[in-house]
């Protein structure tokens, strides 16, 4: 019987923090992260969305559901964490402006 490695440890048994990204396809990555560049555009509250967002994509690429369901259920992550970020700024400038 084959010893397999763990995944969510490195050679000196610490926590991987890479560990969610292996084993990922391609386009599971890209799409996955797409809601991170938030952060360099929104600052902290793009980053707790964005961050969100990625979490939320990382778990649909790890379900055992087809290309042709995850693709449009990751892009609907991305999109509503753009919209849900465009939601939460405009409501802060109005509170803050109006």
């Amino acid at each position: 019987m084959q010893h397999t490695p763990d995944l969510g440890k490195n050679a000196l048994g610490k926590p991987d923090p890479w560990a969610r990204f292996r084993g990922l396809a391609w386009w599971q990555l890209v799409l996955s992260l797409l809601p991170i560049l938030l952060l360099p555009v929104g600052g902290a509250i793009g980053g707790a969305i964005g961050g969100a967002g990625l979490i939320a994509n990382l778990a649909l690429a790890r379900k055992p559901f087809g290309t042709p369901v995850k693709v449009p259920a990751m892009l609907g992550v991305v999109l509503a964490s753009y919209l849900g970020y465009l939601l939460v700024v405009g409501l802060l400038y109005n509170m803050l402006e109006g």
